[in-house]
């Protein structure tokens, strides 16, 4: 771009020195959610306990290739199939009495779905119904979530308490991760 006067470079620098500035505190709020929302995933996994879960959840990018080294065009017209991974963390004693972290996953693979809040309720009750048989004992659970609209609407959260009750068990938290904040597990 060329700039044909002094007042015109003058604007387009004021420009560029505000939107930096825009940059660095947006970058600065973003790295302050990211340190708050691991004190929080700390916070909850240290109160887990044998009745207790963390869910991590999280849509994954594709599913697995289709044939060996597939080609670009390939792999982005995969559009139908999505797979939603759950990744179950909880505490439990072993033998000797110790506390010790266990975990475990769910994938539920889609041939072809919308990733809204319907399906991610109807995922949450087929993980909730599935850790009741394995852990008969299980009583609450956490959430943690990244922040697409999926998981942080109304009709989400409160039909996540709904699930959590007809499965006899108390929703205590859900939590957002900011994006690129990592989830982790589901990662």
């Amino acid at each position: 771009m060329r700039v044909s006067s002094p007042v015109e470079l003058k604007e387009e620098l004021l420009f560029i020195v505000e939107k930096s500035k825009q940059d660095i505190t947006s970058w600065k709020a973003h790295l302050l959610r990211s340190v708050n929302q691991a004190e929080a995933r700390v916070d909850v996994i240290e109160k887990l306990d044998e009745t207790s879960v963390l869910l991590v959840q999280d849509w994954a990018m594709k599913f697995l290739p289709r044939k060996y080294r597939e080609s670009q065009r390939d792999w982005f017209s995969k559009r139908g199939i999505s797979w939603h991974v759950t990744v179950a963390i909880r505490k439990g004693l072993d033998e000797e009495m110790q506390m010790l972290t266990s975990m475990l996953t769910f994938v539920n693979v889609f041939e072809s779905c919308t990733q809204d809040s319907c399906t991610v309720v109807a995922v949450m009750s087929n993980v909730l119904e599935r850790l009741k048989e394995i852990i008969p004992a299980l009583k609450s659970v956490y959430y943690w979530q990244d922040n697409a609209g999926c998981y942080h609407s109304g009709s989400t959260i409160v039909t996540a308490e709904l699930c959590g009750r007809r499965h006899g068990l108390n929703v205590k938290r859900m939590d957002f991760a900011d994006p690129q904040g990592g989830k982790g597990a589901c990662d």
